[in-house]
């Protein structure tokens, strides 16, 4: 393979457009593999587009790229890059090539609109920058690029997982003072505000400000001190926030403020002032914010001139307080039409199911409740929450409060069972944005005291069993499919009883059936947090060690611990589900072994085959597809995730892994099955060889469905090996080729029907099938 590279990269050289071609193949080394590059990264290097295509038509022609999209995109090769780094490394020129990427990979993160791969080479790049002390103060910035890039992609969670490696590394490196460590903790604290997690956001606020307030600008503390005064209002710490503004504004006037961040303030000190009960001076801030900002505001090309402080989103927005002040007031009718008329006015501006609609959309939701108009607020909430939870997540407090109103809307409908539900899915929620002791989880928490007591819908079951220690009706109840992770009133699982009390052989029946041994309650309480006895935290000191050394590749005490090899942790992971993560074969292999689940799902979904499949781990995927017994190999191979319905076919197909994709059929994955969004497989994929083979299955179901004999010579062109990836294939419905044909042998002639068999069955012969 290596030899063959290089030939190409020689041949290369001595064609037109080769010195371009090479330099895109040079640069692309550090690109993120799999994922599509696209031509526009080019452009500043090379600028006519047409010359663009034709380098990458040169490596496409040399089978130096995997897939090639003339118009729009391309993919390389993992082994391609790896070669093409060693011999940028051998001949001196790796610094060169990192030096120009850097710059146009920041022109791409800078702009409005990203293609989401952008992101992904960004992470890749630095990576390799990383090897490089000299370059860090020149790509300092570049986190928070990524940052803030990922935040406009929604890829929250990366986000925040990715800054919080990188500020400690930036930390290190340059200190805490500086400004791109500053920059990226307030990149960091937007991405938290964003995600709804207002406490965590209102403590990093807090401490940022503290850090702005020793080595800032003045704007810079400004900035900070908004941020922060902001958290504490989504927090309902009003008395802590009225002052922090009250110093930022100090003597000003509305209109007569010209900064744009400070007029933020006002919006944001107006509606405080309304959450306070000051409606009257609220209406008036407001008001003047709406005046000013159409001075301050400048025309883009997005909105025009002749729309600014019409229907300027930041205009529309204030108009929107006003009638949220209204609502606070009573004055429902004229909230109603303020906002609805907000509403249509959002609709001129922005895409569909843009956050501001569906903001108001939420707040019009709020309104009819109180004007009892319940059937036409359910409809709303329902779909602002679908909307909500697609885009911001199901624990984002705006996906959190439209759901919190569909409960009061079940409630006032008499749908007690339904509000109940919803209420304590609100409840759990809630504690984790806003805390134990917030006003509106202590009121939701109120809700379902009075509603256990209404309904006598207390938890009598399994939780109740676990308390008095009956260890037979607890295991009946499981055995009926009780939910061992199930939280009462107060997050707590049964596992959290068993422990308190000291019931150590409840305790390994619940974990051996799966219940998440570090689980926090309301008050952040594991299970081992309320052990009683030494063997009761012993015991499960030794689960929370032997997830440990799996993680570390540790196969210590596997075997010891057999009983409770299906324990999972918070995640919803087992043993299993950290030794694919972590690629650990053997761990893999032993835990198999001795009983743990291949079939395991965690709370998103994952089945260890979907981890395999992300990883590209071909190896590991096939000892997991081996481990199951035939009449579970369908579940394993389809199971969905929870949020997006994807299989691991998806996954494969979306990582363009080809082999990862023929492995899953062999084994019986359905081809065309679709996830939540309603796609396909070969619709995620951008290698044409992934696709080409799901188009030939599609082809092959289809002709064997209507009875084409074209079926019959489409067969014969397969090779041995693909032959037999379509025949062990499924279609939607579960069925394979074979049983496609023959649930349709009245659509062909005897002899057609006789010869397609004979051709299958010669064929898979040959496959040793």
């Amino acid at each position: 393979m290596s030899d063959e590279i290089h030939q190409a990269i020689a041949a290369i050289g001595e064609e037109r457009n080769g010195e371009q071609a090479l330099q895109i193949l040079y640069l692309s080394a550090y690109f993120a593999p799999t994922k599509n590059i696209y031509l526009d990264m080019f452009l500043d290097l090379i600028v006519k587009r047409k010359d663009v295509g034709a380098a990458i038509e040169l490596l496409n022609k040399n089978s130096l790229i995997d897939f090639f999209s003339k118009d729009t995109a391309f993919v390389m090769k993992k082994t391609t890059q790896k070669v093409v780094r060693a011999f940028l490394k051998r001949n001196g020129e790796e610094k060169e090539m990192l030096l120009i990427a850097f710059p146009l990979i920041k022109l791409r993160l800078i702009e409005d609109k990203i293609h989401p791969n952008y992101v992904d080479h960004a992470l890749s790049l630095i990576t390799y920058i990383h090897e490089f002390p000299e370059f860090m103060e020149f790509a300092a910035e570049l986190p928070s690029f990524v940052v803030v890039a990922l935040r406009k992609q929604n890829r929250l969670e990366e986000a925040f997982e990715f800054a919080k490696n990188a500020l400690d590394f930036m930390k290190r490196l340059f200190g805490e003072g500086h400004p791109a460590t500053l920059s990226l903790q307030h990149n960091m604290t937007g991405v938290l505000e964003k995600g709804g997690k207002h406490a965590k956001a209102e403590k990093a606020s807090k401490e940022l400000h503290e850090k702005d307030s020793k080595y800032s600008t003045k704007n810079e503390m400004v900035e900070s001190s908004i941020l922060h005064a902001r958290e504490l209002c989504e927090l309902s710490k009003y008395e802590e926030a009225l002052p922090l503004y009250q110093k930022l504004l100090g003597d000003r006037k509305v209109l007569e403020t010209f900064e744009s961040g400070v007029l933020v303030a006002w919006n944001d000190y107006g509606t405080l002032l309304n959450d306070m009960g000051r409606h009257s001076e609220a209406v008036c801030i407001l008001q003047d914010v709406i005046i000013q900002k159409r001075i301050v505001q400048i025309p883009d090309d997005q909105y025009g001139e002749e729309r600014l402080g019409k229907l300027h989103p930041d205009t529309l927005r204030a108009e929107r307080d006003i009638g949220l002040v209204l609502l606070s007031k009573g004055d429902f009718e004229e909230a109603l039409k303020i906002l609805e008329t907000v509403e249509k006015k959002f609709n001129q501006v922005l895409r569909e199911n843009h956050p501001d609609i569906l903001c108001t959309r939420a707040n019009i939701t709020t309104v009819l409740i109180h004007l009892k108009k319940f059937d036409k607020a359910l409809e709303i909430a329902q779909d602002v929450y679908k909307a909500y939870r697609n885009c911001l997540g199901e624990k984002h407090n705006e996906t959190l409060e439209v759901k919190n109103n569909i409960g009061s809307i079940f409630l006032r409908q008499g749908r007690l069972n339904e509000a109940i539900k919803i209420f304590r899915e609100v409840l759990s929620g809630f504690c984790d944005v806003f805390g134990p002791n917030h006003y509106k989880t202590i009121e939701v928490k109120a809700t379902l005291d009075i509603l256990g007591k209404t309904t006598g819908s207390v938890f009598k079951t399994l939780h109740a069993a676990v308390q008095e220690g009956n260890l037979n009706k607890v295991v009946e109840l499981v055995e009926n499919n009780a939910d061992v992770n199930e939280e009462d009133l107060e997050g707590r699982t049964p596992l959290h009883y068993a422990t308190l009390n000291g019931h150590i052989d409840i305790t390994k029946f619940l974990l051996k059936k799966g219940a998440m041994h570090d689980v926090k309650n309301l008050k952040g309480e594991t299970p081992l947090a309320l052990a009683s006895g030494s063997q009761m935290k012993n015991l499960l000191i030794s689960i929370d060690n032997l997830f440990k050394n799996v993680k570390n590749g540790n196969q210590t005490n596997i075997t010891k611990q057999a009983e409770l090899i299906n324990v999972k942790d918070k995640n919803g992971f087992n043993l299993l589900h950290w030794a694919v993560n972590n690629s650990l074969k053997s761990i893999v292999q032993e835990l198999l072994q001795v009983g743990c689940d291949p079939k395991c799902t965690s709370l998103k979904g994952n089945t260890p085959l979907h981890i395999a499949a992300s990883k590209n781990n071909i190896d590991i995927a096939e000892i997991l597809l081996q481990s199951v017994a035939s009449k579970d190999l369908s579940v394993l191979v389809n199971a969905k995730t929870t949020e997006k319905g994807n299989t691991a076919l998806h996954v494969a197909a979306k990582n363009n892994d080809l082999d990862m994709v023929k492995c899953l059929l062999k084994n019986g994955t359905c081809y065309d099955i679709p996830n939540k969004a309603g796609e396909t497989p070969v619709q995620l994929s951008s290698s044409r060889s992934v696709r080409d083979l799901l188009n030939v299955a599609h082809k092959l179901f289809s002709s064997f469905q209507e009875g084409d004999p074209v079926a019959v010579t489409l067969l014969k062109s397969l090779g041995l090996s693909n032959l037999l990836v379509v025949t062990k294939a499924c279609n939607k419905e579960g069925l394979t080729l074979l049983q496609v044909a023959a649930a349709n042998k009245h659509r062909y002639s005897g002899n057609e029907l006789a010869g397609l068999f004979q051709s299958l069955k010669t064929e898979l012969n040959c496959c040793h099938f």
